[in-house]
């Protein structure tokens, strides 16, 4: 029995110990946590923070104050313009190495949301309603985490309409370290009915399917980090009242990819959706609808160095502003040649923009379009000087542009732009307006597609691979 007891003591100790050295590391992650919140967004503060340490279980709460306070003593419109709004966090955090009993790891926290007055009666109530164990983290010995948050299914009256939910789950991990972090979130269903006017609702919303996920990987800046992020949407459906006209719009299959890439020093930034649209305006109104709709465009070669450069430099002027430092006319207008000057740097990298692609199929015809804008081959010497950089960009300045649309549209468009007894003419109208176009060179027929590309090289403009004359 004496064994087993100074056995028991043993252990016990230990675990006293261990849930000893993980409270204190989460102590400490949280002091870290709020200087890098801080320093990364200087409009955001924690403020009135509060620690209730214990043996198993501590509780730290406070405010993230967002906004710039007015400077003491200000009043009218500094005073307004100085608005912040306090929001209110308690986290219980239950110290491992048995966190609460319920897993292993280094703790559990146990998160709750309080929100001020400034934000409506319903989503205050709706947050207070919600129960501790709906975020939750589990935070591993290696500082690694993972976030669960159920938001509970509901409705809230708000002065515009009211707003109804399922469960919503939403998850995140990664590293307090700043590594790569992975997050997910799914909404089932959204419904809004907005005020009713007239005795008819002003606007109705309804989102179905709605799926959010991403990756960030690591990196110096918080925010110039390479990953992933999409956004995949099954159906939204929108109703509403235009000077007295029903509008309606369905958006079904909408996909949004969002990637940044980096090699070495330079990023590549990439946006792109598409979708299908039936757009409807007026009640016997024939419905319009877009199939397989698809936009891309890019950045290019951004240095990244050169873009930190410029984010550093408005956040310690946003951190300046925050803590009441005054700004004069001549001060800002230095500032911001200062800042053009910083950007200026990014041109020796040969930076481009692009449209890679504006497309729709409607009617059963596809058109096309295009653009890019960059200015290859100049110098970090040739950015020194501004006269040689406005010279330099002008001669080196590469823009091209591409359209394929069919001739359909034309016709449609005669159609459809007005009233149905003068269709005629305005069909004419556009066919001649064609021909014209073709006959000056704008643009070329392709079967049944009108095509026109241009090219800006070195000062000289082509217009469908020929130079652009004086007078077209």
């Amino acid at each position: 029995m004496k064994a087993l007891a100074a056995v028991a003591v043993v252990v016990v100790g230990g675990y006293l110990g261990a849930t000893v050295v993980t409270g204190n590391k989460i102590a400490a992650a949280y002091d870290a946590r709020a200087e890098k919140l801080e320093k990364q967004f200087p409009f955001v503060r924690v403020v009135h923070r509060q620690a209730e340490k214990g043996m198993f279980s501590s509780t730290y709460s406070g405010k993230l104050r967002i906004g710039c306070a007015p400077a003491a003593g200000a009043g009218g419109e500094a005073a307004k313009a100085g608005k912040t709004l306090d929001i209110g966090f308690r986290d219980r955090v239950l110290a491992g190495p048995l966190p609460g009993f319920s897993t292993i790891g280094a703790a559990v926290i146990e998160s709750e949301v309080v929100l001020p007055d400034e934000v409506p009666e319903g989503v205050r109530k709706y947050l207070a309603g919600m129960k501790p164990q709906d975020i939750r983290t589990v935070v591993g010995y290696g500082g690694d985490y993972n976030t669960r948050v159920r938001l509970p299914g509901g409705d809230i009256a708000l002065p515009t309409g009211k707003l109804t939910w399922p469960d919503v789950h939403l998850s995140g991990a990664g590293n307090f370290d700043g590594g790569a972090f992975t997050f997910d979130g799914t909404l089932p269903e959204l419904a809004f009915v907005g005020a009713e006017k007239g005795g008819k609702s002003t606007l109705d919303v309804k989102l179905a399917k709605l799926r959010w996920q991403g990756t960030s990987l690591p990196a110096d800046s918080f925010w110039l980090r390479p990953g992933t992020s999409t956004l995949d949407i099954e159906r939204l459906e929108v109703l509403a009242n235009a000077g007295g006209k029903p509008v309606s719009a369905q958006i079904g299959k909408f996909k949004y990819l969002a990637e940044v890439k980096a090699d070495k020093d330079l990023l590549d930034a990439k946006a792109a959706f598409t979708a299908d649209a039936t757009l409807r305006i007026g009640e016997e109104a024939k419905p319009i609808q877009l199939d397989n709709f698809e936009f891309q465009e890019s950045l290019k070669h951004l240095h990244g160095p050169t873009l930190q450069k410029v984010l550093e430099a408005s956040m310690a002027q946003l951190s300046s502003t925050c803590e009441g430092g005054k700004v004069s006319q001549e001060d800002a207008a230095a500032l911001g040649l200062e800042m053009m000057r910083t950007l200026a740097q990014l041109l020796p990298h040969a930076p481009e923009i692009s449209v890679d692609k504006l497309a729709v199929t409607y009617e059963g015809q596809r058109g096309e379009m295009s653009f890019s804008a960059s200015a290859p081959g100049l110098t970090a010497e040739d950015v020194e000087e501004p006269v040689v950089m406005k010279a330099k960009l002008h001669a080196n300045m590469l823009v091209k542009a591409s359209a394929r649309l069919p001739v359909a549209w034309v016709q449609l468009l005669g159609e459809r732009s007005g009233d149905p007894a003068g269709a005629p003419q305005r069909v004419a109208q556009a066919h001649s307006m064609v021909d014209l176009a073709v006959g000056k060179g704008f643009a070329v027929r392709d079967g049944e597609f009108l095509a026109s590309t241009v090219v800006l090289e070195k000062g000289a403009v082509l217009l469908n691979g020929k130079p652009m004359s004086e007078g077209k």
